[in-house]
């Protein structure tokens, strides 16, 4: 297991190896679509719960919580658990091609297009914003899977300035970021 850091952090961007579970199960012409596994080792929530957040958290902080829609129950209960409070959706991803075509894949119920970053804060955070202009839709490509945008990042550092950051579950290296993950 990768080291977890070891200091404080104002700004924590995570994108959790969420389990799929029975909810995501998809059937279409009598196939069915299950796991992410095939991608990357996802976690159950209740391993996600338990990582030492709080120990890099400062007192002021802001949580950016990347989640499906079928799993927005489980990502409050995580940021909670995590000792931040819930505040809104802070960034709706529209996946597009190469193209400029929305991304639509196959979903339990409809056809899924999008991603969503929650917003938790704890303490006062109120205090580091430093912009009203940040759009919450990111239309940006969608290239390997689950790879978010860095468009979300930039956004991130336009609304908090340069605080002290980490992004937790990275794939890549990111100048200005810590970072945490096993595909670094």
């Amino acid at each position: 297991m990768i080291p977890f850091p070891d200091k404080k952090y104002q700004i924590i961007y995570a994108d959790p190896p969420w389990q799929f579970s029975s909810k995501e199960l998809q059937k279409y012409n009598g196939k069915r679509f299950t796991s992410m596994d095939k991608h990357y080792p996802t976690q159950h929530k209740d391993w996600i719960k338990n990582l030492p957040i709080k120990n890099i958290a400062d007192n002021n902080c802001a949580l950016f919580l990347w989640s499906t829609d079928a799993h927005i129950k489980e990502a409050i209960e995580v940021m909670e658990s995590w000792g931040f409070k819930y505040i809104t959706i802070v960034f709706i991803w529209e996946k597009i091609t190469k193209t400029g075509k929305t991304v639509a894949n196959l979903g339990a119920w409809t056809m899924k297009n999008y991603e969503i970053c929650l917003l938790g804060t704890r303490g006062k955070m109120l205090q580091y914003k430093k912009a009203n202009n940040i759009y919450q839709k990111v239309k940006a490509l969608r290239t390997k899977h689950s790879k978010k945008p860095s468009e979300v990042r930039n956004r991130i550092v336009q609304l908090f300035g340069d605080l002290l950051r980490i992004e937790l579950f990275a794939r890549q290296k990111t100048e200005g970021w810590d970072v945490w993950g096993n595909e670094v």
